[in-house]
């Protein structure tokens, strides 16, 4: 009897480490995020063992170049082989930025859809990276992280308003503090009840421009309201802790 082989389809793409579980003695199940594909799951046989296929760079915080393997229906594709494109090894050796780092890629993994490209999160993930390798990052490592996580936010189509009330839609007059609720999505003014979260008049301007791309960076004294702020909205759509 014969039988149908199953299509296979092979990929070339630049790609992050996500995600790394131990399979068997050798094996490897890899969460990738790509350019080109988006997020994807893949299993890299004998990754603890080949330096042929893999080298040993199968490593979180580089920018990878892999080809992969789709066959079929498959869940899983197969991560044939992968080199490094642009290494970032000083980060390895820096404890904080191993915090940021992991921490960041951990709210990409989770915020990215499966098998899906999205430009605008690859783009904003690999500037992140590569400004937490600069010498003095601007914002410094928790400014950069609440930077990528409004960015993740606008990109995912969760962006915060935080220039209008999202209960009656009255605009902030600019300068003024204001409440915010990031699980309804921004600013919620005293008449729509208010919210637990104070913001500053000045660092709401700023978060704000932030939050729909206008500045780069979140400032390091920013940064922990700003954290607060992504995280609780994160948290809202994804069930993130």
């Amino acid at each position: 009897m014969n039988r149908v082989r199953a299509a296979r389809v092979e990929h070339d793409t630049r790609a992050l480490l996500l995600r790394r579980v131990p399979v068997g003695e050798s094996d490897l199940v890899v969460t990738l995020l790509t350019e080109d594909l988006g997020r994807v799951s893949a299993l890299a046989r004998s990754a603890r063992k080949s330096q042929r296929r893999f080298g040993g760079v199968l490593e979180p915080l580089h920018t990878l170049r892999a080809r992969l393997e789709e066959r079929g229906d498959a869940e899983l594709m197969v991560l044939c082989e992968v080199r490094l494109e642009a290494p970032r090894s000083s980060l390895l050796g820096d404890l904080e930025c191993l915090r940021v780092g992991g921490r960041a890629l951990g709210w990409v993994r989770d915020a990215s859809p499966p098998r899906a490209p999205e430009p605008a999160i690859w783009d904003a993930t690999i500037s992140f990276l590569d400004d937490l390798a600069l010498p003095e990052p601007p914002g410094g490592p928790d400014g950069l992280l609440a930077s990528l996580g409004l960015s993740l936010l606008l990109a995912c189509g969760w962006a915060l308003d935080l220039e209008v009330c999202v209960g009656c839609g009255k605009r902030c007059p600019e300068g003024r503090p204001a409440m915010v609720d990031p699980q309804r999505g921004g600013l919620v003014c005293r008449a729509c009840g208010g919210a637990r979260l104070r913001l500053p008049g000045p660092v709401r301007s700023r978060l704000a421009s932030t939050a729909r791309g206008a500045l780069r960076s979140v400032s390091a004294d920013d940064a922990p309201i700003a954290l607060e702020l992504v995280e609780q909205a994160l948290a809202a759509h994804l069930g993130i802790r």
